[in-house]
């Protein structure tokens, strides 16, 4: 999945906006206030700014600080986003100085700019470098606390519609922006009875529409609402009510058909409402080899049908490798961008190591995509920037997809993000948020992997791409028909797979796992409504879910050679923390480097690793136990002294430990005298 950084960016860019009142002297606006941040109805966060005066090189400015806190969970991971703003602006033009910004989930995006001149100054954490950037003399510079132009415009004035260009302190980059009056309305709020003009605010560089309740006497937004997102003025009490809100449901949208062989799904046509932003969609950017639309895109409303089909490429033509490509319009395609450190060393070294036997650029770019997911663990949050996807070996979608992207771009192969939905067979099947890579194969063209989904060389048909840097809103989405394969797969079940399907039980939670096979492949089905398609039984009897190696099925037979219980095994991922407490001399020198804290992600939670009495322990926060690792196996595993449980410790190419892992298993008893119906590949709806 998507980061949460990009789903959050509609809302971050607008939780605070505080306006002047034309001819208003800024001294006079209050020294402080506070926003709550509802999300469907959820009151999940909140905003608070102060503002003060300084002095800074002889003249006198005015500071505004403000800081935001917004708390979700997706697909059982806990997120929590920050977003702290410093602006700096003259009180006799009501012009910004200076303007600072950092949005922080598990890494952090930081820019700033300054003006002077008619020059703004722009920095990012990921380019280093300041760019200089021209500014038009009717450019709009806004500072989060002074808006005369639309006071001007629409509150004194009469203006329906209007366009603006407006310089974006968070991009660095000049944009317009159409306001359209909508009405008045009476509104009370903290306290205090407003009367609002609404505007409709339409970004046309992200495609993202923002409505606005502006006080007519002052012009400050005292309500805003984006993308489901609402926020409005609220007394300081707010900070002590919000809670998490889950917002699975602003990210899936279920079809109610069960698809468990996603790889082997060879077309798709599914009529869809999104409603998208981050970038201007158009209906001819919906359409290129592989996807169809016909419909309808309104201010980025996306309706309409989509035809889709899997997107297999074999590598002929690829150009040489390492590449050499003169074509202008692919250089930022091969430069380091926001949360893209393709120009890190530390990637640089391994891209080159990975690909070091690669024949051409396509068999490069697969086994960096090989790579990437097969030691990228899956998970939410997850590392976010490539650099630190790469560092803590975890991350979602978004972070597997920008770090094959950096990768790419670090041995010269063109590269970036394909954003929108994928189907997966989740809550009765359904399409949800999605991100996955894209590279750039000379003659012929772009071509599309998803590492995040052991599509290492392809992507199959239940991928919608809505763009680069989009988002996946859904309103309504249906599947209209489907197909597997080449529909020649094979309707029975073979007969060396019979003896796995059937019913497990697990006692401890009186639930039931079912192994059956469906559409060519065998399928588990785990309490809750998920369905994961299987490989083939490996060498030693094991399966494991296409799209994931931290779970595996292995089985334990009777005396009589039958199955008798089946053992589910979970990998659970957790980063090193890089700051340490100091170790006490009496661990052993072969210990030290695994001794620390490790951090588990969706949980929110802290496991300690220790060394006590001669033992290993890790003091596990969310059993409120700790678990004792006496002995280390022949394969390098630590096991606790039931064997329920096994813990390894992951290293990097320099020998430090990054990550703990702990697998923990279950013993399920397969159920019998249960009939098992053997279904027929059905090859569409």
């Amino acid at each position: 999945m998507k980061t949460i950084f990009k789903l959050s960016y509609a809302l971050a860019v607008s939780v605070l906006l505080w306006t002047a009142a034309a001819g208003q002297s800024l001294k006079e606006l209050p020294k402080s206030w506070t926003y709550a941040v509802e999300i469907n109805g959820v009151l999940c966060g909140y905003s608070e700014a102060n503002l003060t005066t300084i002095e800074k090189d002889g003249k006198e400015l005015l500071r505004v600080n403000d800081e935001a806190v917004v708390k979700q969970r997706a697909l059982g991971g806990n997120v929590e986003l920050t977003i702290k703003n410093i602006a700096l602006i003259d009180p006799n033009t009501e012009l910004p100085v200076f303007v600072e910004q950092r949005f922080k989930t598990t890494a952090e995006v930081y820019s700033s700019v300054r003006f002077n001149n008619g020059v703004a100054y722009f920095t990012s954490v990921e380019g280093g470098e300041t760019r200089e950037i021209q500014l038009p003399d009717d450019v709009i510079l806004e500072n989060t606390i002074s808006f005369p132009h639309l006071m001007k415009d629409f509150i004194l004035g009469n203006e329906k519609e209007k366009d603006y260009l407006v310089f974006d302190s968070q991009k660095g980059e000049i944009i317009t922006k159409t306001y359209t009056r909508l009405g008045e309305e009476e509104l009370e709020l903290a306290g205090t009875t407003f009367n609002t003009c609404i505007l409709e605010e339409l970004n046309k560089k992200q495609g993202v529409t923002t409505k606005l309740w502006l006080d007519e006497k002052s012009s400050y937004p005292v309500k805003i609402n984006v993308s489901k997102r609402e926020i409005y003025l609220a007394d300081n009490s707010v900070k002590n009510k919000i809670q998490t809100v889950e917002i699975d449901n602003l990210l899936f949208a279920q079809v109610n058909k069960n698809i468990a062989n996603v790889h082997d799904i060879s077309f798709m046509k599914i009529e869809a409402t999104v409603q998208s932003g981050g970038e201007w969609i158009t209906e001819e950017s919906l359409n290129f080899p592989g996807q169809k639309f016909e419909g309808t895109v309104t201010n980025n409303l996306i309706e309409g049908v989509f035809e889709i089909e899997k997107q297999h490429y074999d590598g002929k033509n690829a150009p040489a490798f390492p590449p050499h490509f003169t074509d202008e319009s692919l250089t930022k395609y091969l430069e380091p961008e926001s949360l893209i450190e393709s120009d890190h060393p530390v990637l640089i070294k391994e891209a080159k190591r990975i690909t070091g036997n690669s024949k051409d650029s396509w068999e490069a770019a697969v086994e960096l995509s090989k790579w990437v997911g097969e030691n990228i663990m899956g998970i939410l949050p997850g590392g976010t920037s490539a650099i630190n996807t790469y560092n803590t070996r975890q991350g979602e979608c978004g972070s597997h997809s920008r770090l094959l992207t950096a990768f790419c771009r670090a041995v010269g192969i063109p590269a970036r993000l394909s954003i929108g939905c994928m189907y997966i067979s989740f809550k009765g099947g359904c399409f949800y948020q999605h991100a996955w890579t894209e590279v750039y194969m000379g003659e012929a063209g772009w071509k599309a992997v998803d590492a995040t989904a052991h599509e290492f060389d392809f992507v199959d048909a239940g991928h919608i791409r809505l763009g680069e840097a989009t988002s996946f809103n859904p309103k309504e989405m249906k599947l209209l028909e489907y197909k597997m394969g080449n529909g020649e797969l094979a309707a029975n079940v073979p007969e060396e797979w019979q003896k796995y399907l059937g019913k497990y039980l697990h006692e401890q939670r009186n639930s039931t796992f079912e192994i059956r096979f469906q559409n060519g492949s065998l399928e588990i089905e785990i309490p809750g409504g998920q369905v994961l398609s299987l490989n083939p039984p490996d060498e030693n009897e094991v399966l494991y879910p296409k799209m994931t190696r931290q779970l595996n099925f292995s089985f334990i037979t009777d005396i009589y050679g039958n199955i008798a219980k089946m053992k589910l095994e979970q990998g659970v991922p957790l980063g090193k923390k890089f700051e340490q407490d100091s170790i006490g001399s009496e661990v052993p020198e072969d210990l030290k480097l695994l001794v620390g804290n490790y951090w588990l992600a969706p949980a929110q939670a802290d496991f300690k690793v220790f060394y006590q009495n001669g033992i290993l322990k890790i003091n596990d926060p969310l059993a409120n136990q700790v678990i004792e690792l006496p002995e280390q196996n022949s394969a390098g595993l630590w096991n606790d002294e039931l064997g329920k449980t096994k813990v390894e410790f992951v290293k990097n190419e320099a020998g430090e430990v990054i990550q703990m892992m702990i697998y923990k298993n279950v013993i399920l008893t397969k159920l019998k005298g249960v009939s098992h119906e053997i279904q027929s590949t059905s090859l569409q709806n």
